[in-house]
């Protein structure tokens, strides 16, 4: 679940920043008057992903447990009663961004040996749907909900798989199946949990735009690290205190894995406004309705 998304989303709307909830105090909570950030770095759908990478990972379940006994309890006390608390999270928005590191690393590593890919997205499916649906029982009505990108095109993958073209087809087609399934869940959510509001934002599609035309979306680069690590082979993290490069601003990829600022810029205007990358309405319109 992506941290930098939840801001770059929050302040291109408009939005006051989102604490993450790990880092507030009990006072803090209970003071709160913005949205909150319940994202974990590496975090999976799945309980056990994630964790052979960082035993210090909030899964989505984890996530939903937290706001639940955080939020849910925190703000109960501002109202004066169930009615206005209850029409008060029917209007709040929740973002969530899950799966990259299911459909990642966890499967090549872990999963890989247990399940198909075709299982092992249904199991993703149905975790889910378990979860979203705990959120929607905890108040939670307006749902906005990214699918997965072409994690086969990011600088580690091309720099550590063998390849063809410009990008690892065999795992964007693993995310493709995953991401083939998203938009019948949500649609049968909303069918079935009355008053919901499920949107679905592609970023794997904006992702395709940018690599058919970067120029004109500003981009130079679209498939090197920006950043500089220890041994230069461009599959590591960054090294500590040094500079990274200086055009950041026109290069999809930070670092290995992760998108740079300008691309999260990007993606949250387009989510906000354009229909082409969102169904069945973009951000604005769930926000107003």
């Amino acid at each position: 679940m992506n941290f930098f998304l939840f801001h770059i989303t929050a302040t291109v709307a408009g939005l006051p920043y989102p604490p993450p909830i790990m880092g507030m105090s009990k006072i803090d909570r209970k003071r709160i008057q913005t949205g909150v950030n319940y994202a974990s770095g590496s975090s999976g759908l799945l309980p056990q992903n994630g964790h052979f990478l960082h035993k210090n990972v909030i899964n989505f379940f984890q996530q939903v447990d937290l706001f639940e006994n955080t939020t849910m309890e925190d703000l109960k006390s501002k109202f004066d009663s169930c009615k206005g608390f209850t029409q008060y999270l029917s209007k709040s928005l929740f973002f969530i961004h899950h799966a990259g590191n299911d459909l990642g690393l966890t499967f090549e590593t872990e999963m890989a040996k247990k399940y198909s890919i075709d299982k092992y997205a249904k199991l993703l499916i149905e975790e889910f749907s378990k979860q979203l649906k705990r959120l929607y029982t905890l108040g939670a009505r307006k749902f906005f909900v990214s699918n997965v990108s072409p994690l086969g095109c990011s600088p580690f993958s091309i720099n550590t798989k063998n390849h063809s073209g410009p990008c690892v087809e065999e795992i964007n087609n693993r995310v493709s199946i995953y991401n083939d399934l998203l938009p019948s869940l949500l649609k049968n959510l909303q069918s079935t949990l009355s008053g919901s509001k499920f949107v679905l934002g592609d970023i794997y599609k904006v992702f395709q735009d940018v690599f058919k035309m970067p120029e004109s979306y500003g981009f130079k680069d679209v498939n090197t690290s920006c950043c500089i690590d220890n041994n230069g082979t461009k599959i590591q993290v960054c090294a500590p205190n040094i500079a990274p490069c200086k055009d950041r601003k026109t290069r999809v990829f930070f670092d290995p894995f992760h998108p740079s600022e300008a691309m999260h810029f990007l993606w949250a205007r387009r989510f906000l406004k354009d229909s082409s990358v969102c169904s069945p309405i973009n951000l604005i319109q769930l926000m107003q309705a």
